[in-house]
C-alpha cells in the first residue's frame, strides 16, 4: 500500500536516487531540497517523487501566484501504477488550497499530464546566430557584484512584466543556485550587468540595473569554435541593449554563435542583428500549464486596458469541480471580477460559451490558443457571439518564458 506525504531530510539520498534513475543525472543528497517535495513510499521505501517551486507567473502585466512541479518521478519497477498520477493529483490539491491559482510543468509524459487538466501553454524558445551578426557596441559592463542580486531580480520584473508567461521566483537562493548559475550546463558561468540611473527611458531607479546577461560556454553546432549560451539576456534600454549586444559580439575571435531564450518573436535581438539573410535558426521547446482556481486565476492576471465588457464562460474540470461554473467575467480598466453565473447572466440573454475543457481554457487563459483554435477543435461554437470579446480579452505576445525547472 502506498502512502503520499512529505519526506523528512533523511530521505533526501532515496529522493536523489529515484531522481538520478528517471533523468540519467547524478545527485546527491545535498542537491536535493526537500521543502516543497512530496513523496511516494512504499513503507519506509521512497519510490516517487515531486516538487513545488513557487513562482509568480507573469500574465498581461499582473503577477499570477504559480506552482511549478518538477521532478515528478517513480522507480521502475514501480512505473504503470498509477503511482505519478497520485502523487500529482495530491500535490495539485495542496497547491491549491494554499492559493496557487496556475501550476505550470515541462512535460516528459504529456498524455499523464493532460489526464490532469494541463494543456500546453507556451514556448521555451532559444534563437541562435553568428556572434559577427551582433552590432558593435561599447558601454559599461561589469562582472555581478556582492549586492547586486536584489538589482537583477527587479530588473527582471521590470522585464517579464510586458511579456506573458515569464515565471519569477522570489527566493534569492533559487536565483543564485538556478536561475543565474547553470548548473551542469557549459562552462565558465557568468553573469554581467548594465547599470541603470535614475534618468533613463525604463525609469530604472538610482543605483538599478539598466540590463544584465547570464551566460555560459558551450560546444558549437558548427563543429569548432564555441558558443555563448544566454539564458537570461535582459534590457531595459536601448542604450543597455546596444552594450549587451556589443559586449557579446568581443567573443567574435573564437566564439562562433551566440544562443538566447527570447520572446518567439526574436525582437528585439533579432532586428537588431545585421544578418543578411535568415541566419536565426530557432529551437522551440513547450511548456505545459493548468489553471487551478478559475475565478481567482482570472482576477488575478491582466487584460487590455482598452478592452471592457462582460463574458459567460463554462469550464469542465473533473479534478476539481469547484471549478466548473459557468463564470460571469466582468473586465474593466485591465482587471477582472468574476461570480458564478447562470446562464445569460452576463451576456444579456445569450447562452454562455462552453463548457471549455480545462486543459483547453487553461491553453486560453495563457494566450497559447486563440478563440478560434478553440472552435476548430470543438470546444467553442463558430457561432457564439461572444468569440469576439473573448479574443480580445485574452490577445497579447504569445507565451514563453527563459527558465527551464
Amino acid at each position: 500500500m502506498l502512502d503520499i506525504h512529505e519526506p523528512a531530510d533523511a530521505d533526501r539520498g532515496a529522493i536523489a536516487t529515484v531522481v538520478n534513475l528517471a533523468f540519467n543525472i547524478n545527485l546527491g543528497p545535498d542537491d536535493i531540497s526537500v521543502p516543497g517535495t512530496l513523496c511516494a513510499f512504499d513503507g519506509d521505501r521512497v519510490v516517487g517523487t515531486s516538487r513545488a517551486i513557487a513562482f509568480d507567473q507573469w500574465f498581461g502585466g499582473e503577477r499570477v501566484p504559480c506552482t511549478g512541479v518538477s521532478g515528478v518521478t517513480v522507480l521502475p519497477e514501480f512505473r504503470g501504477r498509477g503511482v505519478a498520477d497520485a502523487l500529482m493529483r495530491q500535490l495539485l490539491e495542496r497547491q491549491r488550497s494554499t492559493g496557487d491559482t496556475v501550476s505550470v510543468l515541462y512535460p516528459a509524459n504529456s498524455p499523464l499530464y493532460r489526464r490532469l487538466g494541463y494543456e500546453f501553454g507556451g514556448l521555451w524558445p532559444q534563437f541562435r546566430a553568428p556572434v559577427t551578426d551582433l552590432p558593435a557596441g561599447k558601454g559599461e559592463v561589469r562582472e555581478l557584484a556582492d549586492g547586486d542580486l536584489p538589482r537583477v531580480m527587479a530588473c527582471f520584473s521590470q522585464f517579464a512584466s510586458a511579456h506573458n508567461g515569464p515565471v519569477e521566483s522570489a527566493d534569492p537562493t533559487r536565483w543564485t543556485e538556478s536561475v543565474l548559475a547553470h548548473k551542469g550546463e557549459g562552462t565558465h558561468q557568468r553573469t554581467v550587468v548594465v547599470p541603470g540611473n535614475a534618468g533613463s527611458p525604463a525609469g530604472a531607479a538610482e543605483g538599478g540595473l539598466a540590463g544584465y546577461a547570464s551566460y555560459f560556454l558551450e560546444g558549437s553546432a558548427a563543429g569548432r569554435g564555441f558558443r555563448v549560451t544566454c539564458k537570461h539576456l535582459v534590457a531595459l534600454t536601448p542604450s543597455a541593449l546596444r552594450t549587451l549586444l556589443g559586449y557579446f559580439r568581443r567573443f567574435e575571435n573564437a566564439a562562433q554563435e551566440i544562443a538566447w531564450l527570447g520572446a518567439p518573436s526574436t525582437a528585439p535581438l533579432g532586428l537588431a542583428l545585421a544578418s543578411t539573410g535568415f541566419a536565426i535558426v530557432p529551437t522551440l521547446s513547450r511548456w505545459m500549464g493548468r489553471v487551478l482556481d478559475v475565478p481567482r486565476a482570472l482576477e488575478a492576471r491582466g487584460y487590455p486596458r482598452a478592452v471592457s465588457g462582460s463574458v459567460a464562460i463554462g469550464v469542465e474540470d473533473p479534478l476539481f469541480p469547484a471549478n466548473n461554473g459557468p463564470w460571469a467575467v466582468e473586465v474593466a480598466g485591465g482587471r477582472a471580477q468574476v461570480t458564478p453565473a447562470t446562464r445569460g447572466m452576463a451576456t444579456g440573454g445569450t447562452t454562455f460559451a462552453g463548457p471549455v475543457p480545462i486543459g483547453l481554457f487553461s491553453a486560453l487563459f495563457t494566450g497559447l490558443a486563440t478563440p478560434g483554435d478553440l472552435v476548430l477543435l470543438g470546444a467553442l461554437s463558430k457561432g457564439d457571439p461572444q468569440l469576439g470579446l473573448l479574443s480580445d480579452l485574452f490577445a497579447g505576445p504569445v507565451p514563453w518564458m527563459p527558465d527551464f525547472f
